[in-house]
C-alpha cells in the first residue's frame, strides 16, 4: 500500500475540520472552472506549511482535548499504532536500494517510509498533545537518518524518495515550527539531507505512470517550503500544472486526454495506449483507471495535497482546473467503489479495485476542499468518505486505523456491549436497552447507539416505546428506568474476546446518513435517524399516523427534520388519511420524496377538480394543503435522487454558515410555477374547475402547515412575486378558455375581480356596465406592444407576456374583451376570450368588417323592433370603440378606435348597422338616426347608395312583383331625397315591376317571371311583347302597357347588366335625360305597335284598327 496513507487519516481530518473552523464565505462555484493559475512561490512562505498549518493544528487539539468526535477517535487510532510507539527505533542506512515494487533489491526501502511515516505521527502526537517525548521521538527519527543516508538507487529511486520526503517534510515543519526543541545544527543536517539527497532525485520529473510524478512534485512542493526554496517550488509547481491535466481527463480536453511534455506522445493513439482506454465520454477517467484504482488513489491523494499546500502558501488551486479534475476524478471513481457496474467501455467492462477500494484518505482532502469549503455536491464522494471515516467498531475493517480499545481485554468487552446492545435492539426489548445505555454510556454513544436502533429495532414497535430513549440519548441524559433490570454479560462464556471483536465487524450497521439527506446538509444525528427510521417504518407498515407520532416530538430540534416532515409526511397524511382515505395504491414515502416537477403536481391534484365524479372542487383545498407543504421541502428534493443501496456511513460536518444550495426564490419559482401551469391547463379541459379553484386559494403566500411552520413565511418581496405570478395565472385562465356560455363569462368576470385583489388594483366595473362611464381605457400603446404569439397557450405564463402579467392594463383590456364577449353572445355570434382579444388586437381592418357582417347577420332580434334594434346599434358601436359613449357622440376622423371592431371605420360600420335596420324594416328608426340628426352619421351620398343597394338586393330576391318588394325602403326615405334622380329611378322600376306583377308571364323553360329578370334583361321591353302573346286581350290594356314601358324607360334600363348593381350603375347604361323624351314617345310607338301586331293575331281588326 502506497505508505504516505499510514497516518494520512489523521492529517486528513485536520484539513477537514478547517473546513469548520474557518469563518469565511463560502464560493459559488461556477459548473466547471477552467482556468489556469500558475503556481509559484510566495514572497515569503508560510509556516508551517506543508498540507497543514498552524491555524488547522491548533483547531484540531482543541477539539482533541474537548475529546470531540471525529477528531478525537482518530487521534487516539493514531496513537494505537505501532509507529507511534514510544519504543520503536529509527533503522536508517546510507544507500536505501529498491527496485521494482521495493523487492529485488530491497535494502532501507521499508524502513525509510516508516521511520518518516513514525516522525510525522510523533510530529503530530507532540503538536496535539504537547507531551514532549511525542517531539523528542520525532526528533530522533529525522536527526537519524540525516546523519545516516547519502543516496537512493535501482529503478523504485524516485518513487522510493518521494515517499518518504513527503512524510520527511511534513514532519520537519511541524517540528520545526512549534518550539519542540530541534536544535539549529540538527535542522542544517536535515535540510542538507533533503537538499542533496532527495530534492536532485524528484525535482526532473518521470515519464512513468502519473502517479510517480505526481508525488515527486508533492515531497519538492514540501521540502521546497522546508527549504524556503522558491526556485525550486516554482521548479516543482511548473511540472505539476502539466502533469495534472494529463493524469485526469475532461471532456474539454477533447476526444483525446492530453498528454505530459514529459512522455513525448505525439499522436492520440500513443497516448489511448499508455492510458489502455479507447473511449472518453464521461469526466474523471484517470491515466491508471485501467490499471488499478489503487494507483489513481495515489495520484489524486497527491494532487489533493499540492493543492492543499499550495492554498496554504497563498495560490488556490481548488477553484481551477485542478481542482475541477480532482472533482470528477473523485466522483467517477467513487461511483464504482460503491458498487455501481462498469460499463463495457470502461476497461473492457472490468476494473481492479485492488487492495480494498479507494481509501477514505484519498477521497477526505479533496471532497473537503471542494465540497465543504467551496460548496460543490459531491455526494458519491460523501458517502465512500463517510462510509470509510474511522471512528466505530464496525469500520475495524479499515487498515489505516486501529483502534487502541480493539487490542485488548477492554476493547473485547466493549465488542460484548455492543452485541448485547444489538440483542436487545433486535427483540424490542428497549427498557433493558436503555438501562445498558445508562450503564455503558462511554461506549455506546450517541451515534452508535442510533445506528444500532436504525439496523435491528424492529420497524413494528410503537413509537411512544422508545421515544423517551431517544430524548435522553440525543441530550447526553441517559437515565436507567425505573423498575428495570439487566442481566449480566456473558464474558468469555459465549464467545471469545476474537469472536467478539469479528461479530461487532461483522454487524454492518445502517448508516445515518442516506444520500439525499447528506445533499441536503443535514447534520443532525437524531435527525437523521428520525427521517431514516420514518423510511424502514414506512416500507415495513405502511403507518404514516406512526411515523408522524415519532417525529412530532423533535421537530423544534432541527430545521431540517422539520422541513422533511412538513414537506412529505404531512401531504402524505392528507391525501391518505384525511382527503382521500379510500384511493387506491397509496404512494409510499420513498416514491413520494422522489417525486418532482410537474408530474408531482398533476399526481396531488389529479382527483381534486371533480371529486367523486361530483361538482365538488377540491383543488384550492388540496393546493393549501398537499401541494404548499411538499412545495416547502422544495430546496431539499431539489437536490434529492433516488438511493436504493443502504451504505455504511458515518457523518459530514456542517456546510459554513451563510451557505445555500441555491437560491430560494428560484426554487419558489419553479415550484409554483408548476402549479400555475396545472391552472392554466385545467383552464382548457374545465374552466369551471379552474375559475372555482382561483376562488378557493389566495396564491402561494395561503398555505396550510397544520401548525408546524407558522413562524417560517416567505419572504415579502418573494410571496408578493409569486402572488403576481399566480394573478398572471388567473389572467392566462381567461384566455385558455374556450367556453362562450353566459355561466363562463360570469365566473370570468369572478375570476377578474380575484386577480385585482391578488395584484392590488382597482377591479373592474361588473359585466352589465357596458356603456358607462366605469369603463376602463386602453391605450393604444398598450395595444401596440401585442403579439400574437403571447396568445399561444404556451406562451401565456412568460413572465413578459404583457396580456398576462398582471397590471391595469392588462386587467383593463381583458375586462373589455369579456364584456366584448358578453355582448358578441346577446347578438348571436358567441365569441371566446382568446378569439375575442385576437380579434381586437391583431385582426386586419377587412377581418373585422367580416366579422361585423357576420354578427349583424346573427341577431336574434325580430323584425320592426325598433328598441331593441336601438340597443344593437349602440352594442356595436361599443365593440367598435370601447370609449363609446351611450349618446353616440363621437367624431369619425378616420383613425383607428380600440374594440373588437376598431379597425373597422366609423361611417363603414354605420353602413352596416343602416342595412341592417332595413333588412329588419325599422325604416322609422333608420329614418330617425341617418337622415334626422343634425350630423348625419353617414354622408348623404353613400346613405342614398345603401339605402337603393339595399332596397334593390330585396327586389332581385323577391319571387312576385309586388311593390313591397323594396318599394316601402325607397318610400321611407323619399321625403329626405325630393332631387334624387336615382330615386326616381327606382320608383319607376317599382312601379313597372308592380304594374307587370298583375300579368301572367313565364320565360323560356317554364322559368316564372320574377322582378329581377327586368333588371337583367338586355331588352326589358321585349317583356312586354311576352306579356302580350301570353295574356289573351291583354293589348286592351295599350294605356297601362305604355305606363310600363314609359316607366322602364324612367328606370333607365335596356342593356345588360350585373342585376346586383345599384341604380346609379344603372343611370350610366340607360338613355340619358337629353333624350329621355324621345326614349319615351319611342316606347309608346313600339309598345303601340306590339299591341297592334296582338290584335291581328287574335283577329281583332277593330281594336287593331283604332290603335292606328
Amino acid at each position: 500500500m502506497y505508505p504516505n496513507f499510514r497516518f494520512i487519516p489523521f492529517a486528513t481530518l485536520i484539513s477537514f475540520c478547517f473546513v469548520v473552523f474557518s469563518n469565511g464565505s463560502p464560493i459559488e462555484p461556477a459548473e466547471d472552472i477552467l482556468h489556469h493559475v500558475y503556481p509559484r512561490a510566495p514572497a515569503t512562505f508560510t509556516h508551517p506549511g506543508v498540507f497543514v498549518n498552524g491555524a488547522q493544528l491548533n483547531f484540531v487539539k482543541a477539539k482533541v482535548a474537548a475529546q470531540a468526535n471525529p477528531w478525537y477517535d482518530a487521534y487516539n487510532a493514531m496513537l494505537a499504532d505501532p509507529l507511534a510507539s514510544s519504543t520503536r527505533s529509527p533503522s536508517p542506512v546510507p544507500t536505501v536500494a529498491c527496485g521494482s515494487t521495493s523487492m529485488n533489491p530491497s535494502i532501507g526501502c521499508f524502513a525509510e517510509r516508516q521511520d518518516a511515516l513514525a516522525a510525522y505521527a510523533n510530529a503530530l502526537a507532540w503538536y496535539i498533545s504537547g507531551t514532549k517525548s511525542y517531539a523528542t521521538k520525532a526528533i530522533s527519527y529525522m536527526n537519524a537518518w540525516a546523519g545516516s543516508i547519502t543516496n537512493h538507487t535501482a529503478s523504485n529511486a524516485p518513487l522510493q524518495t518521494a515517499w518518504s520526503g513527503a512524510s520527511w517534510a511534513r514532519a520537519a515543519e511541524i517540528i520545526r515550527y512549534s518550539n519542540a526543541g530541534w536544535s539549529s545544527g540538527d535542522i542544517t543536517a536535515f535540510e542538507k539531507m533533503l537538499r542533496n539527497v532527495y530534492l536532485p532525485m524528484i525535482i526532473g520529473g518521470s515519464k512513468n505512470n502519473g502517479n510517480w510524478e505526481l508525488v515527486m512534485m508533492e515531497a519538492a512542493q514540501g521540502i521546497a517550503v522546508f527549504l524556503n526554496d522558491a526556485a525550486s517550488y516554482d521548479k516543482a509547481m511548473a511540472k505539476f500544472a502539466t502533469r495534472a491535466p494529463a493524469f485526469v481527463y475532461l471532456t474539454s480536453d477533447g476526444s483525446c486526454p492530453k498528454a505530459a511534455p514529459i512522455n513525448g506522445f505525439t499522436t492520440c493513439s500513443q497516448v489511448q495506449d499508455f492510458w489502455q482506454q479507447y473511449s472518453f465520454p464521461e469526466n474523471g477517467i484517470a491515466q491508471e483507471t485501467c490499471r488499478d484504482f489503487t494507483h489513481v488513489g495515489y495520484g489524486i491523494s497527491s494532487m489533493s495535497h499540492i493543492a492543499e499546500t499550495s492554498e496554504i502558501q497563498g495560490t488556490d488551486l481548488w477553484t481551477t482546473d485542478v481542482g475541477t479534475r480532482i472533482r470528477y476524478a473523485l466522483g467517477f471513481h467513487s461511483r464504482y467503489e460503491l458498487g455501481e457496474s462498469v460499463p463495457s467501455w470502461l476497461c473492457g467492462g472490468t476494473v481492479d479495485l485492488r487492495a480494498g477500494k479507494i481509501d477514505f484518505a484519498i477521497t477526505e482532502v479533496g471532497y473537503n476542499a471542494l465540497n465543504k469549503r467551496l460548496g460543490i455536491s459531491m455526494p458519491n464522494t460523501g458517502i465512500l468518505t463517510m462510509q470509510n471515516r474511522p471512528g466505530l467498531e464496525s469500520s475495524a475493517n479499515r487498515p489505516s486505523v486501529r483502534p487502541s480499545s480493539m487490542s485488548d481485554n477492554k476493547g473485547a468487552n466493549r465488542a460484548r456491549i455492543i452485541l448485547e446492545a444489538v440483542r436487545l435492539a433486535s427483540s424490542a426489548q428497549v427498557p433493558s436497552l436503555h438501562l445498558l445505555i445508562a450503564r455503558e454510556s462511554n461506549i455506546l454513544q450517541l451515534e452508535l447507539v442510533l445506528r444500532i436502533l436504525l439496523t435491528y429495532l424492529p420497524e413494528s414497535t410503537e413509537p411512544k416505546a422508545y421515544i423517551h430513549l431517544l430524548h435522553q440519548i440525543a441530550n447526553s441524559a441517559v437515565h436507567a428506568p425505573p423498575q428495570s433490570s439487566l442481566r449480566p454479560l456473558q464474558n468469555g462464556e459465549e464467545l471469545s474476546d476474537k469472536e467478539a471483536r469479528y461479530q461487532v465487524r461483522r454487524l454492518h450497521l445502517l448508516p445515518l446518513a442516506e444520500e439525499q439527506d447528506l445533499q441536503a446538509g443535514c447534520t443532525d444525528l437524531l435527525s437523521l435517524f428520525l427521517i431514516h427510521r420514518a423510511r424502514k417504518v414506512d416500507l415495513e407498515t405502511g403507518s404514516i399516523p406512526e411515523i408522524q407520532e415519532l417525529l412530532e416530538p423533535f421537530l423544534n430540534r432541527d430545521p431540517y427534520l422539520r422541513t422533511w416532515t412538513v414537506s412529505n409526511i404531512l401531504p402524505l397524511r392528507r391525501l391518505h388519511y384525511e382527503y382521500y382515505p379510500d384511493v387506491e395504491d397509496p404512494y409510499t414515502l420513498e416514491a413520494f420524496e422522489c417525486l418532482e416537477g410537474r408530474p408531482a403536481i398533476d399526481s396531488f391534484l389529479a382527483r381534486s377538480a371533480r371529486v367523486g365524479g361530483t361538482e365538488t372542487i377540491q383543488s384550492g383545498r388540496d393546493i393549501r394543503g398537499v401541494v404548499g407543504p411538499w412545495i416547502y421541502g422544495g430546496s431539499s428534493r431539489k437536490r434529492r435522487k433516488t438511493h436504493h443501496d443502504r451504505r455504511r456511513s458515518s457523518l459530514v460536518l456542517p456546510r459554513p454558515a451563510g451557505q445555500v444550495a441555491s437560491s430560494k426564490e428560484e426554487e419558489c419559482h419553479t415550484a409554483w410555477s408548476d402549479v400555475n401551469d396545472w391552472l392554466v391547463d385545467l383552464a382548457l379541459r374545465d374552466f369551471a374547475a379552474a375559475a372555482e379553484t382561483l376562488e378557493q386559494w389566495d396564491g402561494p403566500s395561503d398555505v396550510d402547515y397544520d401548525g408546524y411552520n407558522d413562524h417560517e413565511d416567505l419572504d415579502v418581496d418573494i410571496s408578493q412575486t409569486l402572488t403576481l405570478r399566480y394573478a398572471q395565472a388567473g389572467l392566462s385562465m381567461l384566455y385558455a378558455n374556450l367556453e362562450t356560455t353566459p355561466s363562463t363569462f360570469e365566473k370570468s368576470s369572478g375570476l377578474l375581480r380575484k386577480v385585482s385583489q391578488l395584484s392590488g388594483l382597482d377591479a373592474p366595473p361588473a359585466l352589465d356596465e357596458i356603456h358607462t362611464s366605469s369603463v376602463p381605457f386602453v391605450s393604444k400603446e398598450y395595444l401596440d406592444q401585442l403579439s400574437e404569439v403571447y396568445l399561444l397557450h404556451n406562451a401565456l405564463l412568460r413572465r413578459n407576456n404583457p396580456m398576462t402579467s398582471s397590471t391595469q392594463a392588462s386587467i383593463s383590456f381583458a375586462s373589455l374583451v369579456l364584456r366584448s364577449c358578453v355582448v358578441l353572445q346577446k347578438l348571436g355570434n358567441s365569441k371566446s376570450c382568446r378569439a375575442a382579444a385576437g380579434l381586437a388586437a391583431f385582426a386586419k381592418p377587412e377581418e373585422q368588417m367580416n366579422e361585423l357582417h357576420k354578427t349583424l347577420q346573427k341577431v336574434p332580434i325580430k323584425t320592426r323592433d325598433d328598441n331593441a334594434w336601438a340597443a344593437v346599434r349602440q352594442q356595436i358601436l361599443w365593440l367598435r370603440n370601447w370609449q363609446f359613449q351611450a349618446s353616440g357622440i363621437e367624431r369619425d376622423d378616420g383613425k383607428e378606435s380600440i374594440g373588437i371592431f376598431g379597425k373597422v371605420k366609423r361611417m363603414n360600420a354605420e353602413v352596416e348597422m343602416l342595412r341592417a335596420l332595413l333588412r329588419a324594416s325599422c325604416y322609422d328608426l333608420a329614418v330617425h338616426i341617418y337622415c334626422m340628426q343634425d350630423q348625419r352619421p353617414i354622408a348623404d351620398g353613400t346613405l342614398e347608395r345603401t339605402i337603393l343597394s339595399v332596397a334593390m338586393s330585396f327586389y332581385d330576391g323577391a319571387s312576385n312583383g309586388n311593390r313591397t318588394r323594396g318599394g316601402s325602403r325607397v318610400a321611407a326615405f323619399q321625403s329626405h331625397f325630393p332631387q334624387s334622380q336615382h330615386f326616381q329611378e327606382a320608383n319607376a322600376l317599382l312601379a313597372a315591376t308592380h304594374s307587370m306583377s298583375f300579368y301572367s308571364l313565364t320565360l323560356q323553360h317554364g322559368v316564372p317571371f320574377q322582378p329581377v329578370n327586368i333588371r337583367a334583361s338586355r331588352e326589358p321591353m321585349s317583356l312586354i311583347g311576352k306579356i302580350l302573346e301570353q295574356n289573351p286581350r291583354s293589348y286592351t290594356k295599350l294605356d297601362d302597357l305604355i305606363e310600363i314601358g314609359r316607366n322602364l324607360v324612367r328606370a333607365k334600363l335596356g342593356s345588360a347588366r350585373d342585376p346586383s348593381s345599384p341604380m346609379e350603375e344603372a343611370a350610366k347604361i340607360g338613355s340619358s335625360n337629353d333624350n329621355q323624351d324621345q326614349q319615351l314617345h319611342e316606347s309608346s310607338r313600339r309598345i303601340t305597335s306590339m299591341a297592334i301586331e296582338a290584335a291581328l293575331t287574335e283577329g281583332d281588326f277593330d281594336t287593331a284598327y283604332s290603335y292606328i
